[in-house]
């Protein structure tokens, strides 16, 4: 089984390079968490957005010339500035400081309440579905992972409430079996790409990692039958076509920014 991987991967890279040359696939994706005009917001499978910066209104003329308008929804963390982080304070279970953010615990009741509410404001607006991000906090590496079955079964109600609505798992794959049957969808950060927060660079991944990183993905896409998303960051037109080229022959839906998303990507 190795010496089949192993060739399987001397293939994929010959494939790959071979495949450079192509026209790029244009990105399917957007992502951004800053106050963009709707009217700039076009042509896009999925637009991922910070809900509380739009109204009802806006949301309606997004999806207009969208396919899939998703709201932003941290289901691991909360930070001080969140409108309902006085509700959550008091049960908080820690400080992640790279994000200056506070993990939730989803044993609490009020917690589940208020996220609950979250979502429910969120379906209101008129918003597709959920990008759940800070999955990670309950999978198997991450700080909490004793309540990986927690976040599945806040997964569950929300999908109980919300049998249409579309939930966009970010990250935490080891949770994937468990959760696979409530989500539409798993997105997945800096596959080809590997953002240093010590040394705020943009960079790429070895090729080996890379690799390693899409044969998971493959792997969970053919057993439970569900979309992949890739999420890249870049700072510029070089490292954007670098990205690409790498990319695009998986033919996956994808996005390319900075690490801030806050804006629409124009690189230069």
């Amino acid at each position: 089984m190795r010496l089949i991987k192993t060739l399987s991967l001397i293939m994929a890279m010959f494939s790959f390079s071979g495949l450079f040359a192509q026209k790029n696939q244009q990105s399917t994706v957007l992502i951004c968490y800053g106050k963009v005009n709707p009217d700039q917001i076009r042509g896009y499978k999925y637009v991922i957005l910070e809900s509380e910066h739009y109204t009802a209104f806006d949301v309606k003329l997004i999806k207009e010339n969208n396919e899939n308008v998703i709201g932003y929804i941290s289901v691991g963390e909360v930070s001080d500035g969140r409108f309902y982080y006085d509700e959550l304070k008091e049960s908080t279970l820690g400080k992640n400081k790279i994000w200056e953010s506070y993990y939730l615990n989803l044993e609490d009741k009020t917690t589940l309440d208020v996220l609950i509410s979250f979502v429910d404001k969120m379906v209101e607006k008129g918003f597709d579905g959920l990008f759940l991000d800070t999955v990670d906090t309950f999978a198997k590496w991450g700080p909490y992972p004793n309540m990986g079955d927690d976040l599945v079964n806040l997964l569950k109600r929300i999908k109980d409430k919300y049998p249409e609505i579309h939930l966009m798992q970010n990250a935490g794959l080891s949770l994937v079996p468990k959760s696979a049957k409530y989500i539409d969808s798993i997105a997945i950060e800096s596959v080809a790409t590997n953002y240093s927060f010590d040394n705020s660079e943009y960079r790429m991944h070895r090729w080996d990692e890379f690799y390693k990183r899409v044969e998971e993905l493959q792997e969970i896409r053919k057993k439970y039958q569900l979309p992949v998303i890739l999420i890249e960051y870049a700072d510029s037109k070089k490292l954007y076509q670098k990205v690409m080229q790498q990319i695009a022959p998986l033919k996956w839906d994808y996005f390319i920014g900075s690490i801030g998303l806050q804006s629409i990507p124009k690189f230069k």
